[in-house]
Order: C-alpha cells, then sequence, then structure tokens
C-alpha cells in the first residue's frame, strides 16, 4: 500500500511538472514572428544599448492577461537572472543565458493560458536584489505584457516573448546629478578662457 501511494505522489508530480507552462528567456536569436525592438538600453530607449556582466535580468509572472499588479514590485519571480553581454559584443542589449536553460517553467501558471510577464534589470554588483535597485531608484522595468503560455505540442516559437518591448535601466539620480555637475563644470571652465 506504502508503494503504491508513494508512486501515485510520484506520477502525479510528474505530470504536474508536464501542465506548467514554460517561456523561452531570450531578447535574441529566436526569429521572432513580429519585428519589434525588445533590447534593453541605459539612460533611454533608443540610446545606449546595455552592455555590461554586472546587470542581470530576471522575470516575474502574474496570472491572467493584462495584470498590471505585478508592476515593479508583485509578481511571481521565475527563479533565473541572466547576465548581459560584455561590453565588446556585437549583441548589444541582450542577455546572455550561457550553458543555463533559456526555457523557463512558470509555475503555477498551466499550458494553453494568459499570464502576464515583466522583466527587471539592476546592477547585481551594486544591488543584492530587484528590491533593493528598486529602492535606490536604479533599475529598469519592462512593460508588464501579456504572454500565451504555449499548449502541449507547440511548436518552439510559441515560447518566445513576442510582446516585449524596449525598455531602459534608468541610473539613480545622485549618478545624474554627478553628470550634470560635471558638464556644468566644464561649461564653466570654458566660459573663463
Amino acid at each position: 500500500m506504502k508503494k503504491l501511494f508513494a508512486v501515485t505522489l510520484l506520477g502525479l508530480a510528474a505530470v504536474s511538472g508536464w501542465a506548467q507552462g514554460v517561456v523561452d528567456f531570450r531578447n535574441a536569436g529566436p526569429t521572432f514572428a513580429t519585428q519589434a525592438d525588445r533590447l534593453v538600453y541605459f539612460g533611454q530607449v533608443g540610446g545606449t544599448a546595455l552592455t555590461g556582466t554586472n546587470y542581470v535580468v530576471g522575470m516575474w509572472f502574474g496570472a491572467g492577461a493584462g495584470n498590471t499588479a505585478i508592476d515593479r514590485t508583485g509578481g511571481t519571480f521565475a527563479g533565473a537572472t541572466f547576465n548581459f553581454r560584455q561590453p565588446t559584443t556585437t549583441s548589444k542589449g541582450t542577455w546572455n543565458p550561457g550553458a543555463l536553460p533559456f526555457l523557463i517553467t512558470l509555475d503555477g501558471i498551466l499550458k494553453d493560458v494568459d499570464c502576464t510577464l515583466q522583466l527587471r534589470v539592476w546592477d547585481s554588483v551594486r544591488y543584492n536584489s530587484f528590491a533593493s535597485a528598486l529602492a535606490a531608484g536604479d533599475y529598469g522595468v519592462s512593460a508588464p505584457f501579456t504572454f500565451h503560455a504555449p499548449a502541449v505540442g507547440a511548436t518552439p516559437d510559441k515560447s518566445y516573448m513576442e510582446g516585449l518591448r524596449a525598455f531602459a535601466v534608468v541610473p539613480e539620480p545622485s549618478t545624474i546629478a554627478l553628470g550634470v555637475l560635471g558638464v556644468a563644470g566644464l561649461l564653466f571652465l570654458r566660459r573663463r578662457k
């Protein structure tokens, strides 16, 4: 009887794992159906594309389409962060899964249903979590977007983050203030000559 109970529990755990939705956690590489800018920038979208392995990206998710309650502070962490690429890369503004699996399981989200995703970026050298980067005002977040977890047997392209659009990491105000102060100092020196 104990063996039957253990086998049943194991079987239920396996089936529940297979029933979870998955997402391809890459913003470059796959051939997306829609042509859109999915890069991450520093300062402003369209400016300098983000690089540097000190920056990491994580994914948060919530049930249902258009779930804005996950924005910045809500949602469930998907359990994986990827580093951005080296400054010498030709793929600026993208992160690199490296040897890590890029298919991420969305625990509690069933296959063939809508959910909402948000990507969050922070400097992991300066901050030990996204929450601390958020408190300092030194972070980047994508707009929450709807993702349809692919059905059983769907082609791999159905797991791409089609709804992701470009977003920027906004440096903390003290960094901006120092930059403005430096430019003002240069203008002052130039004016004196």
